[in-house]
C-alpha cells in the first residue's frame, strides 16, 4: 500500500506590470464592483478579477460572458463564489482564460466558437446542474472541479482530478478538425464513462469509473474509442472500472461493455469489477475489435466475460477486489503490489505498485478530497530516478485562491 503524498510548494502568479486585480463585492467600497460583468467590462487583457462571496451565501444573478484574457477567482483560498447562469468563453487566438473557485448553482460553462487557440483553466469548482463543453478551438484543462449531475466534453487538453455524481453523465472526446494527433489526458477523476469519437492519443490513467445500478446501463461502454486505427493510440493504465450488469431479458445485444475499443491500447495494471449481480448471461463483456493489443497485469472478475486481450499476468479472481463505493482495494487481494513490477509503476512508498486506481505515483490520494482550495494537481518528472548525480528535471503546476 502506500501514504499519501503531501506536496507543499509556493505558487507564483506572474502577471503583466500594468495588470490590475479588480474587486467584485456586495455593498462593497468605492471603485469596486457590484457584478462579475460590470467588472469584465472594465478589465483589460491580463487583469485578474477577484470575486467576494456574497453576503448569505447567495449567487451573483448573471449570463456572463468572458472575452478577454482574464483570471476569475475567489477572494478567499477554499471559500467558493456562486453564480446562477451560464458562464460563456469567446475564443480568440492565444486568449487565456481562467476560471478558479466558482460555483454554479445552476448554467453551464461552454465556450462559443471564434478562432483558434483559446486556453482554458476551470479550477476548484462547483457545478450543481450544469456541464462544460468546448468544442475544438479551445485547449481546456478541467481539474479538481465537480459535476453534480452535468458532463464534461472538450476536444484538446486534460482532465485531472474531477468528481461526476451522475451516472448518467460522462465524459466526451469529440472529433477535432484543428489537431488529428494531439495527445488528451485522463488522470485521476471519479467518473461513470468515457466516449472518445476523436482520432487522438489518449491516457487514460488512475481512474475510478464506476456504475452500479443496472438502469443505467442497456449498451454503454465504460470506456469507448470509436475511431478505427492501426496505430496504438491509448493507454488505459491503474484504473479501476466497475461495470453493473444488465437487467434487460434480450442478452447480450444490450449488456454493458466495459471497454469498447477500435483502435488498439496498452491495458496495463487495471482492476475490471461487475458490481451488481443477476446473471453470469448478461454480465459485461470487452470488444477489442483490431489487433495490437497489449495486455498485463490487468485483475479481472470471472464474471466478467469475453476479454480478448487475456495474457499471462493477467488474472481471473473469484472475489471482488475493491470495495464498490469508493474504489479501495478489499484485502487480501492479488492486485495488492499486484502492478507491473517496473520501477516507474511503483506506489508512493516505493513498493511494489497496486492494481487500480490507487496504484503507482498519480493516485487518487493525491487528488481527493476535493476541497477547492490550493492544490497541485500535475508534476511531470522523468521515469526511473537514478543516483548517479545527474540534475533531476521536475516542473509542478497548480492553483491558489
Amino acid at each position: 500500500m502506500k501514504s499519501k503524498l503531501l506536496l507543499s510548494l509556493l505558487l507564483l502568479s506572474f502577471y503583466n506590470v500594468s495588470a490590475t486585480d479588480r474587486i467584485v463585492q456586495e455593498n462593497g467600497p468605492a471603485g469596486t464592483f457590484s457584478t462579475i460583468t460590470a467588472a469584465i467590462a472594465a478589465s483589460v487583457n491580463g487583469d485578474r478579477i477577484i470575486v467576494h462571496p456574497k453576503i448569505g451565501g447567495n449567487p451573483y444573478v448573471e449570463n456572463i460572458t468572458i472575452d478577454k484574457t482574464l483570471e476569475i477567482a475567489s477572494a478567499e483560498d477554499g471559500v467558493r463564489y456562486k453564480i446562477q447562469g451560464n458562464v460563456t468563453l469567446q475564443a480568440l487566438n492565444n486568449r487565456t482564460i481562467t476560471i478558479i473557485g466558482a460555483h454554479l448553482v445552476s448554467g453551464d460553462i461552454s465556450g462559443s466558437s471564434a478562432g483558434w487557440r483559446t486556453n482554458v483553466s476551470i479550477m476548484g469548482c462547483i457545478l450543481d446542474g450544469g456541464s462544460i463543453n468546448f468544442n475544438n478551438q479551445y485547449y481546456v484543462s478541467v481539474v479538481s472541479t465537480e459535476l453534480e449531475s452535468g458532463s464534461i466534453s472538450i476536444s484538446h487538453g486534460r482532465i485531472i482530478g474531477n468528481q461526476m455524481n451522475s451516472e448518467s453523465a460522462l465524459i466526451t472526446i469529440s472529433n477535432s478538425t484543428s489537431i488529428t494527433n494531439d495527445t488528451l489526458l485522463i488522470v485521476a477523476n471519479k467518473f461513470p464513462r468515457l466516449l472518445c469519437t476523436s482520432d487522438i492519443f489518449l491516457t487514460i490513467m488512475n481512474n475510478l469509473i464506476k456504475r452500479v445500478s443496472p438502469q443505467t446501463v442497456l449498451s454503454a461502454h465504460s470506456i469507448s474509442y470509436t475511431t478505427t486505427s492501426t496505430q496504438q493510440k491509448l493507454n488505459i493504465i491503474n484504473n479501476t472500472v466497475v461495470t453493473p450488469y444488465t437487467v434487460v431479458a434480450d442478452g447480450s445485444s444490450t449488456r454493458a461493455k466495459y471497454l469498447n475499443l477500435l483502435s488498439p491500447a496498452v491495458i496495463m495494471n487495471n482492476i475490471f469489477q461487475a458490481s451488481y449481480v443477476f446473471t453470469s448471461m448478461y454480465a459485461p463483456t470487452a470488444s477489442l475489435t483490431v489487433s495490437g493489443n497489449s495486455s498485463s497485469y490487468n485483475y479481472i472478475m470471472n464474471t466478467l466475460v469475453s476479454y480478448p486481450a487475456f495474457s499471462t499476468t493477467d488474472v481471473l479472481l473469484t472475489t471482488n477486489p475493491v470495495n464498490v463505493t469508493t474504489g479501495q482495494l478489499i484485502l487480501p487481494t492479488a492486485a495488492l503490489n499486484g502492478a507491473d513490477p517496473s520501477f516507474q509503476f511503483y506506489d508512493l512508498d516505493l513498493s511494489v505498485g497496486d492494481a487500480g486506481c490507487y496504484g503507482g505515483s498519480y493516485s487518487l490520494d493525491n487528488y481527493f478530497p476535493i476541497t477547492g482550495s490550493s492544490r497541485v494537481f500535475w508534476v511531470d518528472m522523468p521515469f526511473g530516478i537514478t543516483t548517479n548525480g545527474a540534475p533531476l528535471q521536475i516542473k509542478a503546476e497548480g492553483f491558489d485562491r
